[in-house]
């Protein structure tokens, strides 16, 4: 990797990590350039705002996480493992000690910018249907049994993802974490 893509992706890794676990507005260039030994001019010249560094952060962020659902997709196994699979990325997340970076921007979004707000909306909106396509999968093949579109329990099962992560985290509580997503199982009747 070239030097300044290093440095530039060495920023983004650092801001990543500061976000998903203290809120965006609770860092500054500052402390990104304590963690990543550089000056606060080099984060400028790369992200010459802290709403370029956001927005940079989100597309990031969706492609990461595109790519682990392409991970997921690939194994070619049943709905009911590549739902499990899905719930363990914000398992994962929540043992790193960490929350979702897009539910973390959602959950601050009165205070950041509204050209955010679109590429949140996709974020949202992306893994929404991603879950309603495994979900379809799952009814058809018999797997899961509930009423409704897919596409809005989808939306339901993400909130309660999203809400479960904040919750957990905030009371350090893995098995309450465990617990959610064994009743998000039991809701759509997964043999």
């Amino acid at each position: 990797m070239h030097p300044v893509q290093d440095t530039r992706e060495r920023i983004l890794a650092s801001a990543q990590l500061l976000a998903q676990r203290r809120g965006f507005n609770a860092f500054s260039y500052a402390d990104i350039a304590d963690e990543v030994g550089v000056r606060k001019a080099s984060i400028h010249h790369h992200f010459p705002s802290k709403d370029d560094l956001e927005l940079e952060l989100v597309e990031r962020y969706r492609q990461q996480f595109a790519g682990q659902l392409a991970l997921i997709d690939a194994d070619n196994t049943g709905a009911p493992d590549r739902l499990k699979r899905y719930g363990g990325l914000y398992k994962a997340t929540l043992v790193s000690g960490a929350i979702c970076l897009c539910g973390m921007m959602a959950s601050d979004i009165q205070a950041l910018p509204d050209a955010l707000r679109q590429p949140l909306r996709v974020f949202f909106e992306e893994q929404a249907g991603w879950i309603a396509g495994v979900l379809d999968e799952g009814r058809k093949s018999g797997d899961f049994v509930f009423h409704g579109p897919p596409l809005r329990r989808a939306q339901t099962i993400l909130a309660t993802l999203q809400g479960g992560l904040i919750i957990a985290h905030a009371s350090r509580d893995v098995g309450l974490f465990d617990s959610l997503l064994d009743d998000l199982q039991a809701g759509i009747g997964q043999r």
